[in-house]
């Protein structure tokens, strides 16, 4: 059974969902199991979702007795619907099963976004099993940058501007499930790192970070280039290594994961986004 959550609730199971949230196997996106995240970010996180307008809580019993909680946020103008929190000690198909039906009642018409570690087996399996389409897999890595030398820039780097955006937008690779398209990146331009890198005159690949974390790079031709690759997670680590960042974190693909290793991130797990349409 699904309830909404109030503070004292917060208040009263906020160790025990922390305790659920350092397991893989047991919770899903964001994740504070990543050996960097704190217990003050993760209860920092929890209020959040409790006290910010568009979020929300809702507890999961079994009996009367909780066994968790689903944090969720929403864009009304977007029609976009995504858990930002799911810590279930147990039954975790049961509760993905009955906050579907809550977001099918309350949030018909939109799109709903999960995100899990593939650690989770049981959430997965669900997903996969319950008319989701998988958007995203990938490996979940940190680059830390305590004791590291601030990364050279290539000279071939062009940061994005409002000016040469046009030719960000030319080469810039999303589907209809990808949230962040160039129309709302340009409308957000200022809370973006960007660079493309140009061989002979044209931009080969761009890479975008938005609050310390790289969220996306690709190519003119959505080949992989190891040295377009590693050029340009190279600026964005120097950027971000000069604004003070003590990490960043990117989801590599299975072609880019041996360069990033090779470059000094740290896997910490597999990352798995499911989207079902209400």
């Amino acid at each position: 059974m699904l309830v909404k959550a109030t503070e004292e609730d917060i208040a009263q199971y906020m160790d025990f969902v922390y305790s659920i949230a350092l397991d893989q196997t047991r919770s899903g996106y964001p994740l504070f199991s990543d050996g960097i995240s704190t217990k003050e970010q993760f209860v920092d996180h929890i209020w959040s979702g409790l006290r910010k307008d568009g979020q929300d809580i809702l507890l999961f019993t079994i009996d009367g007795v909780v066994e968790g909680l689903i944090q969720f946020f929403y864009i009304e103008e977007d029609r976009y619907l995504q858990t930002n929190g799911f810590f279930i000690n147990r039954n975790t198909a049961e509760a993905l099963a009955e906050f579907i039906k809550y977001a099918d009642v309350h949030f018909a018409g939109y799109d709903l976004y999960f995100g899990f570690p593939k650690r989770n087996s049981v959430a997965v399996d669900f997903l996969q099993k319950s008319g989701c389409r998988l958007v995203e897999e990938a490996y979940h890595d940190i680059f830390i940058f305590d004791g590291a030398e601030k990364p050279e820039k290539s000279n071939e780097l062009v940061k994005v501007t409002e000016s040469n955006f046009s030719e960000f937008r030319e080469i810039h690779q999303t589907d209809s499930d990808t949230y962040w398209n160039s129309d709302r990146i340009y409308s957000t331009l200022s809370e973006w790192i960007i660079y493309m890198l140009y061989q002979d005159g044209v931009a080969a690949g761009y890479i975008c970070a938005r609050h310390g974390e790289i969220f996306s790079l690709g190519y003119r031709d959505n080949i992989f280039d190891e040295r377009i690759y590693k050029a340009l997670v190279m600026a964005i680590l120097s950027d971000l290594k000069a604004a003070g960042y003590g990490h960043t974190v990117y989801f590599n693909d299975e072609e880019s994961q041996s360069a990033a290793l090779d470059m000094g991130f740290s896997c910490i797990g597999e990352y798995v986004l499911y989207v079902k349409s209400l």
